[in-house]
C-alpha cells in the first residue's frame, strides 16, 4: 500500500480480518501520519512498515498546508499533502487563501518501489505475483504506477485514485496499464480498479 496514511482506510477491517494470513507492506511518507500508521498496525506479523517516498528518483519538494491554516479554522488533512504542488494549490484557492501564505514545502527523498524494497533487504522474489497494489498518492498516482516495476512484480489488482489526475495524465496511465495486459474500471467518483488480464482469464 502506497500513500498508508495513518492505516485506518478500506484495507483496515480486511487487513484486521487476515492479519494471520497475509503479508502486508505500508509506505507513507509523512513522520505524523507514520507514527499513526506503526500504532495501527502494531504487533502485526508479516507487517512491513516503511517510511518513504515511491515515484521517480531523487530529491522532490513535497507540498503541506502549514500551520497558519489552523488559524482560519478550515481542517485541511494531513492525507492531502503531495508530491504535485496543483494538489495543494487548488484546495487552497477553493476558499481564496494564498497559497504563498499558507502552503509550505520541504525536500523529500523519492525512490522507485524496487529501490526501496532493496534498501530493506526485502526479497523481491517473495514479492512477485502480487495481489493488490493499493495506492492514494494525491495527483501523484500515476508516477507511483510507472515506478512500481508492474513487468516484474505483476500485481493482480492495482487500485488507485485518478481524481486528482488531469485528463492527459488520467489516458496516458490508462495507456500504460492497458500496454502492461492490464484492464482498467473506473468506480465510484474517484477510483480505479486494473485487472491483470491473465488473472482475470
Amino acid at each position: 500500500q502506497v500513500g498508508a496514511n495513518d492505516g485506518k482506510d478500506l484495507l483496515n477491517e480486511f487487513n484486521n480480518d487476515y492479519r494471520e494470513n497475509i503479508n502486508y507492506i505500508g509506505i507513507e511518507p509523512q513522520q505524523k501520519l507514520f507514527n499513526k500508521l506503526k500504532e495501527t498496525y502494531k504487533n502485526f506479523n508479516n507487517f512491513f512498515l516503511l517510511q518513504e517516498c515511491v515515484g521517480i528518483e531523487g530529491k522532490s519538494s513535497f507540498y503541506y498546508f502549514n500551520e497558519k491554516c489552523k488559524n482560519i479554522n478550515i481542517n485541511f488533512s494531513d492525507g492531502t499533502h503531495s508530491l504535485v504542488e496543483e494538489n495543494i494549490t487548488k484546495r487552497l484557492k477553493k476558499f481564496n487563501l494564498d497559497p504563498a501564505i499558507y502552503m509550505s514545502k520541504y525536500d523529500i527523498q523519492v525512490n522507485p518501489l524496487v529501490k526501496i524494497f532493496q534498501k530493506y533487504n526485502l526479497n523481491l522474489s517473495e514479492f512477485k505475483n502480487l495481489d493488490l497494489l493499493q495506492i492514494d498518492a494525491e495527483g501523484y498516482d500515476d508516477e507511483v504506477i510507472y515506478n512500481s516495476s508492474i513487468d516484474f512484480f505483476k500485481p493482480k489488482f492495482i487500485n488507485f485514485e485518478y481524481k486528482n489526475l488531469t485528463k492527459l495524465k488520467f489516458e496516458n496511465l490508462i495507456k500504460y496499464l492497458e500496454k502492461n495486459f492490464y484492464e482498467c474500471l473506473t468506480y465510484r467518483s474517484n477510483d480505479c480498479l486494473a485487472v491483470l488480464r491473465e488473472f482475470k482469464n
